[in-house]
C-alpha cells in the first residue's frame, strides 16, 4: 500500500475552545508519520478560538457547530426523515418516534456538516491520485462526518486508503445515550475499517452487537506522557484524590458520605477534588451535610497540563473514581504514570487498568459508603512495603500499556497504516 501523505482527523473542537485534552497527547506522533495533517472541528461554536498549539505541519479547519437544540432540532429532524437511510426505519426506531427523530437529526446535522466541509475542501489543494487517511476521533456525530467526507474525497479523485474511528464512552454506549439509542450503528461499523475502542469493554460490547464485523474491531489504549520520577505517595494523613468534570454520572456527591465513614473508623483521611462542574455547589453541600467540609478541598478547574504536577506536590494515598459509567478514565492512566493506586468502580474498562489488590481496589457499580470505605481502610492499613509494593504495580501497569511512546506509534501502525518511517 502506498503511504498517505495526508490525514483528516475529525474531532468535536480540539484545537479549539475546551476538551479532548488527550488529543494533545497524540498529536505529535499523528504529524511525524504523516506528511500534512487536517484537523476538522465539527462542534466548535461562534467565538472559539484555537487554544493549543499544534505541529508545524497541522492545519486546522473548522465546519458545521453544535448539535441542533429546541425548535432548530424539530426542523433539523423534519428534514432528516427524507435522508435516513433503510436501516434507520425498524423496529426500533418506529416503537419510539423520539429515536427516529433522533436519526433524523443526527443525519441532518452531518450533512450539514459536511456541506460546510465541502465548501473548503478546494482551498486545501489535493489532487487526483493523492493518498489520504480519514480518522474520527469519536464514534458518533464526528465518524459519520468522517464517512461523508471520505465520500466527498473518493468523489474528487483522493485515494483514502484507511477510514478509521475511536469509540470511548458516550458514543459506545447506549445506555448513555438520549432515549437510550445511539444513531446508525450497524451503518458506521460497516463502513469504517477499523473501529478502535479504548478499552476492552468497549471492544466487547461492539463486538457482540455486531458480531459480523468484528474482525475490524480492536482495542487501541489512549495514552499518557511520562512524567518523569513517581510521586512520593504517602499516608500521614491518608489523602484522596479525584479528577473529573462535577456532573451526576461522576458520583462525587457520594465521597463525603465515604470520607466521612473513612474517618469514623480512625483513619486521618483527606480529599482533594480537581476539576469544576455543574454539581460544584451540590458536592460542597454533601461535605457540610457529612460534617467532613474542614476535609475536603475543592480544586475547581484545572489546566490539563498542570493536573501531573498537582496531583505529584499533593503526595497522595490513592486516586478515586466513583462513575457509575466509564470508557477508560486518562485520569486513571495520568495517576498510574505517577505510581499512584487507585480506588475504582467496576464499570467500562476501569478493570483494565486497575488489578484488584494489585495496584488498588475495585468496588461494586452500587457500592455503599461502607464499601468504598473498606476499599480505602484496605489500602490505608497496608504495612509499609506492601503500600509500595502497590504503588510500583500502578507505575508498572501504565508503562506496559498506556504509556504514550509505546501505544500511539501501535495505532499509527496498526490502524492507521502509517509506520514510523513514511518520510
Amino acid at each position: 500500500m502506498v503511504c498517505p501523505s495526508t490525514l483528516f482527523l475529525v474531532t468535536n473542537s480540539y484545537p479549539l475552545g475546551t476538551g479532548e485534552d488527550f488529543i494533545e497527547n497524540e498529536i505529535g506522533d499523528l504529524a511525524e508519520r504523516f506528511g500534512r495533517v487536517v484537523v476538522v472541528a465539527v462542534q466548535t461554536r461562534p467565538g472559539d478560538v484555537i487554544t493549543r498549539p499544534v505541529p508545524d505541519n497541522v492545519e486546522v479547519i473548522r465546519a458545521g457547530g453544535p448539535r441542533p437544540a429546541g425548535r432548530a432540532a424539530l426542523l433539523a429532524a423534519a428534514r432528516g426523515l427524507a435522508h435516513l437511510p433503510r436501516g434507520s426505519w425498524n423496529r426500533d426506531t418506529l416503537r419510539d418516534p423520539r429515536r427516529l427523530g433522533l436519526e433524523a437529526m443526527f443525519e441532518e446535522h452531518a450533512r450539514d456538516t459536511e456541506a460546510d466541509l465541502l465548501a473548503q475542501l478546494p482551498a486545501l489543494g489535493l489532487r487526483p491520485g493523492s493518498h489520504a487517511v480519514v480518522y474520527s476521533y469519536w464514534f458518533l456525530d464526528t465518524a459519520r462526518v468522517a464517512m461523508l467526507l471520505a465520500a466527498d474525497l473518493r468523489a474528487r479523485g483522493v485515494v483514502v486508503d484507511r477510514l478509521v474511528s475511536r469509540a470511548h464512552g458516550y458514543d459506545l454506549y447506549p445506555e448513555r445515550a438520549p432515549y437510550g439509542h445511539l444513531p446508525q450503528r450497524e451503518r458506521l461499523v460497516a463502513a469504517f475499517d477499523a473501529v478502535c475502542p479504548v478499552s476492552e469493554q468497549g471492544t466487547r460490547t461492539l463486538r457482540s452487537g455486531w458480531p459480523g464485523y468484528a474482525g475490524k474491531i480492536g482495542t487501541h489504549h489512549l495514552g499518557t506522557v511520562d512524567p518523569g520520577s513517581p510521586a512520593d505517595c504517602s499516608r500521614e494523613p491518608f489523602h484522596i484524590v479525584s479528577c473529573a468534570y462535577l456532573v451526576p454520572v461522576k458520583r462525587m456527591t457520594r465521597m463525603p458520605g465515604v470520607l466521612a465513614e473513612l474517618r469514623g473508623r480512625g483513619v486521618d483521611a483527606r480529599w482533594t477534588h480537581l476539576g469544576g462542574g455543574p454539581q460544584t455547589e451540590a458536592v460542597r453541600e454533601a461535605a457540610a451535610s457529612a460534617g467532613v467540609r474542614d476535609a475536603v478541598e475543592l480544586r475547581g478547574d484545572v489546566p490539563h497540563e498542570q493536573i501531573l504536577q498537582i496531583e505529584r506536590g499533593l503526595r497522595p494515598s490513592c486516586l478515586i473514581n466513583l462513575s457509575a459509567s466509564e470508557g477508560l478514565p486518562v485520569s486513571m492512566m495520568e495517576a498510574t504514570s505517577l505510581g499512584i493506586p487507585i480506588i475504582g468502580t467496576d464499570v467500562g474498562g476501569v478493570s483494565e487498568i486497575v488489578t484488584d489488590t494489585v495496584n488498588g481496589r475495585l468496588i461494586a457499580p452500587d457500592f455503599t459508603d461502607s464499601q468504598a470505605a473498606d476499599a480505602l481502610s484496605w489500602l490505608a492499613g497496608l504495612p509499609d512495603d506492601n503500600y509500595r509494593d502497590v504503588c510500583r504495580a500502578s507505575r508498572r501497569i501504565w508503562q506496559t500499556d498506556y504509556d504514550q511512546a509505546v501505544v500511539y506509534p501501535r495505532f499509527c501502525a496498526e490502524a492507521l497504516g502509517a509506520p514510523r518511517d513514511v518520510h
